[in-house]
């Protein structure tokens, strides 16, 4: 993994954060998909039902508050889990290209990245309902992932920033 913008043949802080994006959506999914086959899951504490609040707790707030508005509106579990999967494919695939394109561009989408995780982890720590849905455990550890994403982006800016002597 190398920081940085136009980073050739190398991970960079960006696309670790996409790919971070993606597999929070993924933990979801998993143990609607395992409850399909095996329906005792959802009775019982394991590890699919863990994964399942972590992931929600990792998702970004506005993404979450989405898929429960989907899920109010259709009852449809299958429905939000292919919302899940379909937003991470569109998301990996436009992200992918604008964080290879130009620098100027880049770069412009790494701030726009960057205000909205900011953005997101001020709406986790102020006082909504909603803030505690999957427990404290599960929001400290969105909470933090989340940061940790920003942090992965932050340092693509900074290290383009000492490349180029900004």
């Amino acid at each position: 993994m190398r920081f940085g913008i136009n980073v050739r043949n190398r991970l960079t802080g960006a696309d670790l954060y996409v790919r971070i994006f993606q597999l929070t959506g993924l933990a979801p999914v998993l143990y609607v998909l395992v409850a399909c086959v095996h329906p005792a899951v959802f009775t019982s504490e394991n590890v699919f039902s863990v994964l399942f609040r972590l992931g929600m707790s990792a998702l970004p707030r506005w993404e979450a508050l989405g898929l429960s508005r989907l899920y109010r509106m259709s009852h449809s579990e299958v429905l939000v889990c292919a919302a899940v999967l379909v937003f991470a494919l569109i998301f990996g695939l436009a992200a992918g290209r604008l964080l290879k394109g130009g620098r100027g561009k880049a770069r412009a989408v790494r701030v726009v990245v960057t205000v909205l995780i900011v953005l997101d982890l001020a709406v986790r720590v102020l006082p909504l309902p909603f803030r505690f849905s999957f427990g404290i455990p599960a929001t400290v550890f969105g909470f933090v992932i989340r940061l940790g994403c920003l942090a992965l982006v932050l340092g693509d800016l900074m290290a383009d920033r000492r490349n180029t002597g900004e």
